[in-house]
């Protein structure tokens, strides 16, 4: 038996409970049921027509717990707050648990005044259905041109601008839940669509915060973590009346960093720094200090996109993972890797067994991005590919993690956590050079992107959607690619 193999009788082994042949006959039911309401064949339905569905299919579903292949009893979260911050994924069809979460239990409409979306698809209806039609929502989504729009007497749309007419996109997935007395942010990696919240393992972390008796002042009081949603917001040219509700909030307790991609070209000693792999670097300082060479760190990085991945782009945000950044004194850090050297970082992303086998198939896997040419290329570093096999199986992966392990830790913390919207990609982390004619270090940055970092502990409880550690590609597999089917 192979080492693959005996990795995926673990994975059957300590994933959840369930019945495979119930659940295949639900899905073909389920796929039968979507072709005759829309006068299709089975082998005609595409994938938007397998997620989306159609609005009377989704509500029934929803509504009827038969499709349960998981016997543990559903907790209870429509009303829960969490002060202390949490990181929950996502809600499947027929899976529930305590690390699962509904959007209607993160949004909590009953007592919501306001509030700020961002992702980067959306779906209006899908939002009607999950906020009040009679509270404010300023909706920030994916588009050219830049522009604001009023979209009614309660909606306003806004497109951020993006560096330029071709490349890049907005990323982020936000939510500013505003109630009388509380604050909810909750930042992940789940677009407004049905499919994202049902049928795909997705990641948010929620804390919730209490509101001032008086609000502050000036922006200048708000805490880190504060000052960077501010920050964002003002980016994405949210209106001034929005922005200025953050003075009324407590951040105080506010458990993770925030770090975020903003598309533009950003220049200078300070502002190479302020977004992207940078930040990052600059956030794992804080967390771990200076490491010594022998306690730099073991990494996972699960992302549903590849890119253009190479050796030396896997060198660069590497040495971020360390907290080191690559200007300093005046001038670039070398690297401390040799050519074509294959940094500690194993990339988790599925493979095209895994795709095939899912419970949708590969029509269920458009939004998981990778190109046939650029896996075939001798010089992608497949050694470091391993496969996305999914706690709830045949669910497939629209997450971004990054599990970064220390050898030794440092004091109490044994590494760091990043989850939220990043990719495994250029346009979500950016790129680093040295200005030619300023000499001044660079970040170039093509997305707007969002996630959060926590430190890792000996008691943290933060749940990841793959089977760790993952299994390695093996010399015959290939990566799931959507040109290659």
């Amino acid at each position: 038996m192979s080492d693959y193999e005996t990795d995926m009788r673990k994975a059957m082994a300590e994933s959840l409970s369930h019945h495979l042949q119930e659940q295949e006959k639900e899905n073909d039911d389920l796929k039968k049921a979507i072709a005759a309401s829309l006068g299709k064949t089975v082998e005609q339905l595409t994938a938007r027509d397998l997620l989306l569905a159609t609005d009377s299919v989704r509500k029934r579903q929803r509504s009827e717990d038969q499709s349960s292949i998981v016997t543990t009893k559903r907790v209870d979260t429509s009303n829960s707050k969490y002060w202390d911050g949490t990181v929950k994924l996502t809600y499947v069809k027929g899976f529930t648990g305590p690390n699962y979460i509904k959007l209607s239990d993160i949004v909590q409409r009953n007592d919501l005044k306001k509030a700020v979306i961002t992702s980067f698809v959306y779906s209006m209806d899908y939002i009607d259905e999950h906020f009040p039609l009679d509270a404010n929502i300023v909706i920030v989504g994916h588009g050219r041109p830049a522009m604001s729009v009023q979209l009614g007497p309660k909606r306003v749309l806004i497109q951020p601008p993006l560096k330029d007419e071709r490349y890049g996109c907005f990323h982020n997935k936000l939510m500013l839940l505003f109630r009388s007395s509380s604050l909810r942010v909750v930042i992940g990696s789940a677009n407004l669509v049905p499919c994202d919240y049902e049928d795909l393992d997705n990641v948010v972390f929620i804390q919730d915060f209490p509101q001032f008796t008086e609000p502050l002042k000036s922006t200048s009081e708000l805490p880190v973590f504060a000052k960077e949603l501010y920050d964002l917001l003002d980016k994405m040219r949210v209106p001034s009346s929005v922005k200025e509700e953050l003075l009324k909030y407590n951040f105080e307790k506010a458990k993770a960093r925030i770090v975020a991609s903003v598309s533009g070209i950003f220049e200078g000693e300070k502002e190479y720094k302020k977004y992207g792999h940078t930040r990052l670097a600059e956030i794992i300082q804080d967390i771990t200090g200076p490491l010594e060479a022998d306690n730099h760190p073991k990494v996972e990085m699960q992302t549903s996109s590849l890119g253009s991945l190479t050796v030396s782009y896997l060198q660069e945000i590497y040495q971020s993972f360390c907290g080191i950044l690559p200007y300093a004194d005046g001038k670039a850090v070398r690297s401390s890797f040799k050519k074509n050297e294959i940094p500690p970082v194993d990339i988790v992303f599925p493979s095209r067994c895994t795709v095939q086998d899912s419970r949708y198939g590969p029509p269920g896997a458009d939004s998981i991005c990778f190109n046939t040419a650029t896996w075939r290329k001798p010089t992608f570093p497949r050694q470091v590919m391993c496969d996305a096999i999914s706690h709830r199986q045949g669910t497939l992966m629209h997450s971004k993690y990054i599990i970064s392990t220390l050898p030794k830790g440092v004091g109490k913390v044994k590494g760091w956590v990043y989850c939220g919207s990043h990719n495994a990609t250029t346009s979500a982390w950016g790129k680093f050079t040295m200005s030619k004619a300023s000499k001044l270090p660079k970040l170039n940055i093509s997305n707007w992107e969002l996630g959060v970092v926590l430190p890792l502990y000996e008691d943290s409880n933060i749940p990841a959607p793959y089977l760790r550690p993952p299994p390695r590609y093996q010399p015959d597999q290939d990566a799931w690619t959507q040109n290659m089917g």
